[in-house]
């Protein structure tokens, strides 16, 4: 990140000069007395054009006046274009424990590796997804993850049971089933289009919580 070290087209730091960054960021003209080949700089600003604009940028609150605000600045200043502007930021408060702060000193604290040994990986997910969204700081409730292992123990236990006994081994064709679907299979479908719509809709504005409603208690 330096420049001390040589990246992977062999291009030297005191080679990059503001005419080659133009070339990569504004489309600008390959400069006449740049040291670097035109391939090369070609493939830096075909690297660079798959990432931008930026779709997202995820930060906390603290970070609104200073770090976010500056995102913003910096990008007007380098670009006039307005498409090359950030597409969205969203910014979310602090994680706190047991709807207490997290610290170290009065042992309410827990990293997420201390969360995964303890609870499990998926209980894990649903209780941060469950924490809550947006700017107040997302509780992580521990007697919400313990009652989602056995939610999840239960859940699998019943697919588990449903696959054994009422499906065989091998492929299966639905056909016949679906030429017979009565009253209670047509509700039952719609409720599932219905779960998967909104659920669609809570992970495309990233409000999850709506997302464990939604995709699994509701369900």
């Amino acid at each position: 990140m330096d420049g001390s070290k040589v990246g992977p087209l062999g291009i030297e730091a005191k080679d990059m000069d503001g005419g080659c960054w133009d070339y990569i960021f504004k489309k600008g003209a390959y400069p006449a007395d740049c040291k670097v080949s035109e391939e090369n700089l070609a493939k830096m600003r075909f690297e660079f054009e798959y990432w931008y604009p930026m779709d997202l940028r995820v930060s906390g609150k603290d970070l609104i006046r200073n770090h976010l605000t500056m995102c913003l600045y910096n990008h007007a200043a380098i670009w006039e274009d307005q498409k090359m502007m950030p597409r969205s930021i969203y910014c979310n408060g602090y994680m706190v424990l047991n709807n207490e702060k997290m610290s170290k000193s009065t042992g309410n604290f827990l990293t997420l590796g201390d969360c995964i040994d303890k609870f499990g990986v998926d209980a894990t997910r649903v209780t941060l997804a469950d924490a809550g969204d947006g700017l107040d700081d997302a509780n992580f409730d521990t007697d919400v993850a313990n009652s989602m292992i056995l939610k999840l123990f239960t859940f699998e236990k019943w697919i588990q049971d449903k696959i054994k006994d009422n499906i065989p081994s091998g492929s299966v064709d639905f056909a016949a089933s679906k030429a017979e679907c009565g009253l209670w299979d047509t509700i039952f479908e719609n409720a599932m289009n219905g779960a998967i719509e909104k659920t669609t809709v809570h992970y495309d504005e990233m409000k999850y919580k709506q997302v464990t409603k939604s995709a699994f208690f509701e369900l």
